[in-house]
């Protein structure tokens, strides 16, 4: 417990620092000062652009990041899948392709695009489900076709017209607003609240199904609510940031090393590390080469795409393939 307890502190106090920095550091500099006398109104052109623009961002990261860390570890512990994550299985960009949906035909429901992402994801999900549950499939294949879906759903938002396209390559963080920062932390903090209170679930669903069964736990009923959340907290992210792999695969294996596999205190922590990962990503792919930015997508995809060789040659030798 104790070493539970430095971890959280010292989590909390590296997304202190990362909140700092990423606050401060841009094209625009604010010190501390700056950033309270705007908090009480005091704001001259420059704070003014940075409260409209540099915070909803910051705030976007911190809830999708923790929401994209809550999702993959709760994808891996209802399936018992080490490699899954939302980003890499298809199921984030399901969820925009159910975004586009709404932009496209429905303009004015837009608010509720969290809800048809949700949709989509599910509709990915149970896709990957029936085929890999069919035929039995080993972790490593339940993956291969995750990817291969991913692909598919990238090719039909590719030629599903202009609008999509453009909403495509304007995913990302750059230039949201507070509507956008709203819609996400209304949507997000109602889905990771709830995620946080499903530990113990999650804790009987890493036993073996004849000792889940002979204790008497619904099972099943179980499972589907612990995926239900997950596609929801990674569903309703993508609708605001676009579809952001590895995160959801990262930050449950460090999260394991560092706090231990009791879901309990592995959720929460999760949610921390996400937010910190998503947050770090985001600020230096917008400082590191201005004026230019490097989409937090791609410093994922950077960080991530090695991390999942690994850990493929790793589960690759357990399975014999």
């Amino acid at each position: 417990m104790k070493k539970i307890i430095w971890m959280y502190s010292g989590m909390l106090i590296v997304l202190i620092v990362i909140l700092y920095l990423s606050l401060t550091l841009g094209s625009i500099p604010m010190t501390i000062s700056d950033f309270v006398k705007g908090i009480f109104g005091q704001r001259d052109g420059q704070i003014g652009v940075i409260f409209d623009l540099r915070l909803p961002r910051v705030l976007i990261a911190l809830f999708a990041g923790a929401a994209l860390g809550l999702a993959g570890a709760l994808l891996q512990a209802a399936i018992k899948n080490p490699l899954t994550d939302p980003g890499i299985i298809g199921i984030t960009t399901a969820a925009m392709l159910g975004n586009i949906v709404v932009i496209n035909f429905l303009p004015h429901l837009f608010f509720y695009a969290p809800i048809f992402a949700f949709a989509g994801g599910i509709i990915a999900f149970l896709i990957l489900y029936i085929v890999t549950e069919k035929y039995q499939m080993s972790p490593i294949y339940v993956l291969l076709v995750g990817i291969a879906l991913n692909a598919i759903f990238t090719a039909i938002i590719k030629v599903s017209g202009v609008t999509a396209i453009h909403f495509t390559e304007s995913t990302g963080l750059s230039m949201k607003t507070w509507d956008d920062a709203n819609g996400l932390m209304l949507f997000s903090g109602v889905g990771i609240i709830i995620a946080l209170f499903v530990g113990g679930w999650c804790n009987v669903l890493g036993l073996s199904e004849k000792t889940i069964r002979s204790i008497g736990f619904p099972l099943m009923r179980v499972r589907w609510v612990v995926l239900f959340i997950s596609i929801y907290l990674a569903s309703v992210a993508t609708a605001i940031v676009g579809s952001i792999a590895f995160i959801g695969l990262l930050v449950p294996h460090i999260s394991r090393l560092l706090v231990g596999s009791d879901y309990r205190f592995l959720l929460p922590f999760s949610a921390l590390f996400g937010a910190a990962l998503l947050l770090v990503a985001d600020t230096i792919g917008r400082t590191i080469i201005p004026p230019y930015e490097i989409t937090a997508s791609v410093i994922m995809a950077l960080i991530g795409g090695p991390f999942l060789i690994l850990l493929i040659r790793k589960f690759g030798a357990i399975y014999g393939h």
